[in-house]
């Protein structure tokens, strides 16, 4: 951090007695500490003073903000996308839980059918839609309870109700 903070400056700064110049002072403060106190890290003190070096390098050649934030940014692309490829296998051979609820289609429709009771768009796969339960090739009301008061529901409050149960 000292070396990075002080890189442009033409002022003059005492290290423990010395002067010197500030952007040397990391430099003087390494060789004055390891005279001293000879059982602090050198190779951990040479090794901040080389990376505050490396960054003011990489900010010069790179002329974007901040050289450090591209690297650690590709970094995490390269590390994440073996784990994106391997979650979209897995999710390609779902077969079911995909559908929509009315709205647009963005999918290939003639893999999907169309609940008459919900309108969740189910997985040609599936016979039962899974929002509601509806058989497929059943009337709308066919799979919901037998009940005199279910039965006399219209179209539209069983989807308000489908709305209200599910949160959609």
């Amino acid at each position: 951090m000292k070396v990075t903070l002080n890189a442009q400056s033409d002022d003059y700064t005492y290290v423990h007695g010395l002067l010197v110049l500030t952007r040397y002072a990391a430099w003087a403060e390494l060789i004055l500490i390891q005279m001293f106190v000879p059982g602090v890290s050198f190779l951990g003190h040479l090794g901040g003073i080389i990376a505050g070096l490396l960054f003011l390098r990489l900010k010069a050649l790179y002329s974007g903000a901040n050289p450090l934030r591209t690297i650690i940014r590709g970094l995490g692309h390269a590390l994440n996308w073996p784990l994106k490829f391997v979650n979209c296998l897995f999710l390609r051979q779902r077969i079911g839980g995909r559908g929509t609820v009315g709205g647009r289609q963005t999918r290939d429709t003639s893999q999907m059918w169309r609940c008459q009771g919900c309108t969740f768009d189910n997985s040609c796969w599936l016979s039962v839609c899974e929002m509601c339960g509806t058989s497929r090739t059943d009337d709308v009301l066919s799979s919901l309870s037998s009940t005199d008061e279910v039965q006399d529901l219209s179209l539209d409050e069983l989807r308000c109700q489908r709305i209200q149960r599910y949160g959609r």
